[in-house]
């Protein structure tokens, strides 16, 4: 770029003023001041084609330096001036200033004129832009005007002023700019925000006009001195909102479930960058767009967060969207929304296993319920806490509780084996809800009973020295000398150990099957089986065995411990006599375990 002229030297002393390079005294300003006038009339017609030419450049050359203008959907839209202006007071320079004008006009060059009357002052009025026709004026949010350039001397302030095209006038206020830098080129900017006040400025068809004064025009001031003033770029920017706001539904959350009558629809919004002018209201619809109603700001004009309350018409599904609109009338196209599911209705109980009043039923069956509910039953709560099992005894059952939501189907599933013979009461509590949270109607309780049981086992027997018995009890050799012989006595070894379990009453029976015999004498010998003589273990008084059953209790006892059941221990006496036969003797006693009422 070739060097830009800088300063006024030429023809310049105290007391003169140089007009078209001729240096005019004091006493002769006023007649040559009428000269001059006549000698532009001609001039100016030549000047301002070739002007005209040059401004084409300079328009091409900021064009090819800056980024292109943005399409017509963008939000900012950059203007450059398309004709040459019109100055009402004050001139380009002329004349023996033939740097005005470089050879690849890349600036624009303009003095202040003087005049005895109006004195030194520069009123530019750039009337033609580039047109505006990116989006409709009601999406104008701004004004900023870029100017580039530098000027002759550090003095000089600028103003710049906008037509009022609702007015038909200029806008009565210079807004002020400052002063460019003497060297290098500097950049002042200002900018309308008011968006009402920026609409006024642009005509309904999309014209604009600027005017660029300096103080003197601006605030009617006297000035002496004169200053040229260069522009390398003079720039427009309109800011346009024509992005939509968006807006989402924060509450209820998709598929969620309720049992509401009234609801509170939440949400936000926000009007996204680069230029937003705010979010102005927010509509919601419950039926998926049919219909739409405004919703509450969180504060006034504050859409951030939003609310809307919702009287709720029926049980069924719903589909809830949101749209916002901001201030210059952008709305949103609504996205697809939350699904949410209205349901007042309380699940029941369709049927239970094992049937209510059921009998015999394995000590190893499952618990289970099975629920009438339309919309499916909350999962989380159905559990150890909401399902319950509880013995005759009211003694709680711990176990497992599953649901299955397919076939809305829950299951108890007891840590071990239920009890023989009893009675067991399953419980569901109204803390079962289905999805929407509307609870049974009431809690349902059903009974039933595990079947009974009668069992007799041999634990274990003991001999005479200790020994274990293997299922027989052997007292040795002994003499009536040292009979009675007692193996047991309280405390193990006792002689023989029974376990009972049963679910009822019960009782135990003994009997001896014969005397005791030795078979191998011939003929055999025989001893009474009443010499051999029984007791509970540790006390009790000894009765002796007979061929006929004996009840062990009086009174019977009732059912036994469960799982575990009852022990018993026996211990046995043996006495004889001196005119028993010595032999080998042995017996066969028999334990009968039966039902008691």
């Amino acid at each position: 770029m070739p060097a830009k002229p800088r300063g006024e030297t030429h023809g310049r002393r105290r007391g003169d003023k140089a007009v078209n390079g001729v240096k005019v005294p004091e006493e002769g300003k006023e007649r040559h001041s009428r000269r001059r006038f006549e000698a532009m009339k001609g001039f100016g017609k030549d000047i301002w084609e070739r002007a005209a030419a040059i401004l084409a450049g300079v328009l091409l050359l900021s064009a090819t330096l800056l980024p292109s203008p943005p399409p017509a959907s963008a939000d900012s839209a950059y203007k450059l001036i398309t004709a040459l202006p019109s100055i009402t007071i004050g001139q380009r320079i002329t004349g023996a200033y033939q740097d005005t004008w470089t050879s690849n006009n890349n600036y624009l060059q303009y003095r202040e004129a003087w005049d005895p009357t109006l004195n030194a002052r520069l009123d530019i009025q750039f009337n033609s832009w580039q047109p505006l026709n990116e989006a409709p004026l009601e999406k104008l949010l701004a004004i900023r005007l870029n100017l580039e350039g530098y000027q002759n001397d550090a003095v000089e302030s600028w103003y710049v002023q906008f037509f009022d095209f609702t007015a038909g006038n200029w806008y009565n206020f210079w807004y002020f700019l400052g002063s460019f830098p003497t060297t290098p080129d500097g950049t002042l900017t200002m900018s309308v925000s008011d968006q009402a006040l920026a609409r006024r400025f642009v005509s309904p068809t999309g014209q604009f006009r600027l005017r660029f004064a300096d103080a003197g025009t601006a605030m009617g001031s006297y000035e002496v001195t004169r200053t040229r003033v260069y522009f390398d770029l003079i720039q427009a920017v309109f800011i346009y909102d024509i992005t939509p706001p968006v807006s989402a539904v924060t509450a209820p959350a998709n598929m969620e479930y309720t049992n509401a009558n009234t609801y509170i629809v939440r949400g936000v919004s926000s009007d996204p960058l680069p230029d937003p002018s705010g979010v102005g209201g927010v509509e919601v619809s419950t039926d998926g767009g049919g219909s739409w109603h405004a919703a509450d700001p969180v504060a006034p004009g504050n859409y951030s967060s939003w609310s809307y309350q919702w009287n709720i018409p029926a049980e069924g599904t719903y589909n809830i969207r949101s749209r916002a609109t901001d201030r210059v009338n952008n709305q949103e196209v609504p996205g697809a929304g939350v699904t949410v599911v209205v349901d007042w209705t309380p699940p029941q109980v369709s049927s239970v296993s094992p049937p209510p009043g059921s009998l015999n039923l394995p000590v190893d069956s499952l618990i289970s319920a099975t629920f009438s509910e339309a919309n499916g039953m909350s999962a989380a709560s159905i559990n150890a806490s909401t399902f319950t099992l509880v013995d005759e005894e009211g003694m709680p059952v711990s176990g497992t509780v599953t649901y299955d939501p397919v076939s809305m189907t829950a299951t108890f599933d007891p840590n071990g084996n239920l009890f023989y013979g009893y009675v067991y009461t399953a419980t569901l509590t109204t803390g079962i809800t289905d999805l929407a949270g509307n609870p049974l109607p009431a809690a349902y309780s059903w009974s039933f009973r595990t079947a009974d049981i009668l069992s007799l086992s041999l634990v274990g027997t003991y001999n005479r020295d200790g020994t274990p018995g293997g299922g027989s009890v052997s007292f040795g050799s002994i003499s009536p000398e040292s009979s009675p012989f007692v193996i047991g006595g309280g405390t193990p070894p006792y002689a023989v150990r029974l376990n009972v379990l049963s679910s009822t009453g019960w009782n135990l029976f003994l009997r001896a099957d014969s005397d005791l015999t030795d078979a191998s004498q011939d003929p055999p010998a025989v001893i009474p089986i009443s010499h051999l003589q029984w007791r509970t273990s540790g006390a009790g008084t000894w009765s002796p065995f007979t061929l006929a059953e004996v009840p062990v209790y009086d009174p019977a006892p009732n059912r036994t411990p469960q799982p575990g059941g009852r022990y018993v221990d026996l211990d046995l006496l043996l006495q004889l006599a001196w005119e028993d036969l010595p032999g080998n003797y042995s017996a066969t006693v028999v334990c009968i375990l039966m039902v008691q009422p």
